[in-house]
């Protein structure tokens, strides 16, 4: 059964970490794809919005994106359509959902749910989409179109409020819903500003997460126009080396998804595998490199990184925590994450890296 495959990989995982191989016998079970680095917004805390994405931009070629899943999908269980652009911009995005579902996969999706009309909404629920996260960062009116440059706040609520009353005409399970508010500091927003924001969204959601801002490295690690996370400590090696990986649009293999302008290609799947890209030479050395202490001098992106920055908890890493809660998720359902996420604000007085607010 593949889901207690996913299981035992995720504990290999754990075990290769801690025993600080380099080598792995465990695969990536949790991916992040890239459909289009492309966006219709310029954000103030992305690259992309921001100008600093210099590599070219695209959209995969679906041709590309089958073969890619026939070759993933034994071993993958999460399958995020979205790394450093607006996903629903490809003309083919009901595709790819419709074509990794058929084999086997959980697939996510976080939008700016700028695009999600409602023919696009029907579209998403009939492909079964299991999760979205609705990228909406601000309580008001004035501190989410300061952060999300280019979206109008009532347009995109509105957007969200009528998946979400079509989800539940539909009485659909799928997909479980989350909204997301980045804590940016832009704009005045008092508590009655949230709760009112919180009480116009439509009761189908399932969950609204304020997180914490990554730098994306250190990209924005200078930057002072909005509040990101300030790094207490460093926590190596990353583990998300050792449990994910990141599917440029363009074939491309990187670490992470904060390698937005391709900075640390580890292979390209148009003339490799992903498991040989996994256990090869510039894997293995980003790995050893995280070991001994050497990786900024490897790839200069991880400096101020976010997950870097999380210390472990109940002796788990920041990275490992996302394969070996998405294995789990596989038993339970994506309400495991809310408890979770619950559990680990306990432990941090409510500063853990994202705090569930409602749901």
């Amino acid at each position: 059964m593949k889901k207690i495959s996913i299981l035992a990989n995720s504990i290999l995982a754990f075990i290769n970490y801690r025993k600080k191989r380099t080598v792995l016998g465990n695969a990536p079970s949790y991916i992040w794809l890239e459909p289009t680095n492309h966006c219709n917004l310029r954000c103030v805390m992305c690259p992309n919005g921001a100008g600093k994405v210099t590599v070219d931009k695209g959209y995969m070629d679906y041709d590309l994106f089958t073969r890619i899943i026939d070759q993933i999908s034994p071993h993958t269980s999460a399958l995020t359509l979205a790394v450093g652009g607006e996903s629903l911009l490809h003309p083919r995005f009901v595709d790819m959902v419709h074509y990794s579902k058929s084999k086997g996969m959980k697939v996510l999706l976080n939008t700016n749910a700028t695009l999600l009309y409602a023919g696009m909404s029907e579209e998403l629920l009939d492909a079964e989409l299991d999760y979205i996260s609705f990228a909406f960062d601000g309580f008001t009116k004035e501190s989410y179109e300061k952060a999300r440059r280019g979206a109008k706040f009532n347009d995109t609520l509105g957007n969200i409020n009528g998946f979400l009353r079509l989800k539940r005409s539909k009485r659909a399970e799928k997909p479980y819903c989350v909204l997301s508010v980045l804590n940016l500091g832009l704009g005045g927003c008092s508590e009655s500003d949230k709760q009112r924001f919180i009480s116009g969204l439509d009761e189908g959601i399932d969950e609204i997460r304020q997180r914490e801002v990554a730098s994306w490295g250190s990209i924005f690690k200078d930057e002072t126009s909005f509040a990101h996370r300030a790094h207490e400590g460093v926590y190596p090696p990353c583990s998300r080396l050792w449990s994910t990986t990141c599917i440029s649009w363009n074939g491309e293999v990187v670490p992470c998804i904060y390698n937005a302008n391709r900075e640390y290609v580890l292979g390209s799947l148009e003339n490799a595998s992903l498991l040989d890209i996994w256990n090869g030479e510039a894997m293995i050395g980003l790995r050893e490199s995280m070991l001994d202490g050497s990786y900024l001098r490897r790839s200069p992106l991880c400096e101020n990184c976010i997950v870097l920055g999380t210390p472990p908890l109940l002796g788990v890493p920041s990275g490992l925590r996302l394969s070996m809660a998405d294995a789990l998720v596989n038993f339970v359902g994506f309400g495991l994450e809310k408890f979770m996420l619950q559990f680990a604000n306990k432990i941090r007085k409510n500063k853990f890296t994202t705090l569930t607010i409602k749901g």
